[in-house]
């Protein structure tokens, strides 16, 4: 199933909608469907990328250690928001498929 979702973050950067860091995702006013984090994230970006999760009502998605930058052959990218409802919609059931993934709760906020 990781190599599901490596071929649709793939789709997802050629059709230019994902959108990387965790300040670019703050930026955007709507549109993010799906936030994935790498579990390496600092506690406050992780937290706050809670929080946009919520703003912007669409799912969090954790990584484990180290390989969300592996799957977009972008070793400094620690979390990426996804912009297409249907690529977001896949990586989501591909996601609840593969045990390495979770999907964020919350914490302590």
């Amino acid at each position: 199933m990781i190599n599901k979702i490596q071929t649709y973050l793939g789709f997802c950067i050629r059709a230019g909608k994902l959108v990387y860091g965790t300040d670019n995702i703050e930026k955007q006013k709507k549109g993010v469907k799906l936030i994935v984090c790498d579990k390496a994230l600092a506690e406050n970006a992780l937290g706050k990328m809670g929080r946009e999760s919520k703003r912007f009502s669409c799912p969090l998605l954790l990584t484990p250690k180290d390989t969300l930058g592996a799957l977009l052959h972008r070793p400094a990218v620690k979390a990426v928001g996804i912009k297409d409802e249907h690529l977001a919609a896949a990586i989501k059931t591909a996601a609840e498929h593969e045990p390495t993934l979770e999907f964020y709760s919350g914490g302590n906020e």
